[in-house]
């Protein structure tokens, strides 16, 4: 059983050392529901692709192409646009990543991986309510999953490798539009660069200090995620391919996840960590003339408090190109 134990918290150390900083990125409704400020700044792709942002401040501006996740691995889209605005950028700015240190993430895991899991002798499925377990177990049923993949987790982190195992089987991906923006740079001899690196660390070392009840709303915003993304992930990701902002506005939400991981003060702090580094990052990037491109998760850009409002209350001009 120790073997176990281990193999399956490995599992989970990484794939929520993942999750957490995808911020990713990251609902049976839209979490935008004022679109008010939107629609007069959004620029309109000249041909058929993604909507673009763009930020003026003097001779400097920045174009910024928000990007909707998870996306259909096989998604296709126009890249003539932002291609043309590449050339001649003096920078490719790449939204904040996370990463785990070496030494620190090695110690946690020979040392720390128990507290990710529930006490010995209790299981998963056998610790839920019954109507959650019921939903549980139906969809981990529909990926093909036994119930021991699972069954040694917190709920909090079960809900983390069963939206991970949804995606995997449904082909969804993260940051496939960055990859792409990445190569176009690479072409256009434009340099890139990570506006941020953060641990991972500070929330894994927080998520078992989650309340009872809180891991219960994890799981259960998991199995609204999957509910919602099975339905509208796929059609969110066509309309933003498009430059389709009614699409957009009918099929995009952040995960509920994220909302579950808010809980954790680690989680929230970092959140606005990676908003204000950058909101300040788009604003260094004015400070000398000449054109540079941003990238970044559509959450952080419109929702409530996010980089676009941060940049319009510092009085810079967005508008369309």
């Amino acid at each position: 059983m120790a073997a176990a134990r281990g193999f399956l918290g490995r599992a989970g150390f990484a794939v929520l050392a993942n999750l957490v900083l995808c911020a990713a990125t990251p609902v049976a409704a839209p979490p935008i529901a004022d679109w008010s400020n939107i629609e007069t700044v959004l620029v309109t792709a000249k041909h058929p692709g993604p909507a673009l942002w763009h930020v003026v401040r003097g001779q400097s501006e920045v174009w910024i192409l928000p990007t909707v996740e998870p996306s259909p691995s096989d998604l296709k889209w126009d890249t003539s646009d932002v291609a043309h605005l590449l050339k001649g950028s003096k920078i490719l700015l790449l939204p904040p990543r996370g990463q785990v240190g070496l030494i620190e993430g090695t110690w946690f895991v020979l040392t720390g991986l128990g507290t990710l899991e529930l006490p010995q002798g209790t299981t998963l499925e056998a610790s839920l309510p019954e109507a959650l377990k019921d939903r549980f177990v139906a969809a981990r049923v529909v990926l093909h999953e036994a119930a021991d993949r699972y069954e040694k987790y917190l709920p909090a982190v079960a809900a983390v490798v069963l939206e991970s195992d949804f995606w995997n089987a449904n082909g969804l991906k993260f940051n496939n539009a960055q990859k792409t923006v990445e190569r176009l740079a690479t072409q256009a001899l434009v340099p890139a660069r990570t506006i941020a690196l953060y641990s991972a660390m500070d929330v894994i070392h927080d998520v078992p200090k989650l309340s009872p009840a809180a891991n219960l709303i994890c799981l259960e915003d998991a199995l609204n995620d999957i509910d919602v993304e099975t339905v509208h992930a796929a059609l969110a990701a066509k309309a933003w391919a498009s430059g389709d902002l009614d699409g957009m506005k009918a099929h995009y939400s952040e995960t509920r996840l994220d909302s579950c991981l808010q809980q954790s003060g680690a989680y929230t702090a970092l959140r606005d960590k990676e908003i204000s580094d950058v909101a300040d990052a788009i604003t260094s990037a004015l400070d000398k003339p000449g054109k540079s491109f941003a990238i970044m998760p559509i959450g952080i850009w419109l929702r409530k408090g996010g980089v676009l409002e941060r940049l319009q209350a510092a009085g810079l001009t967005i508008s369309g190109g």
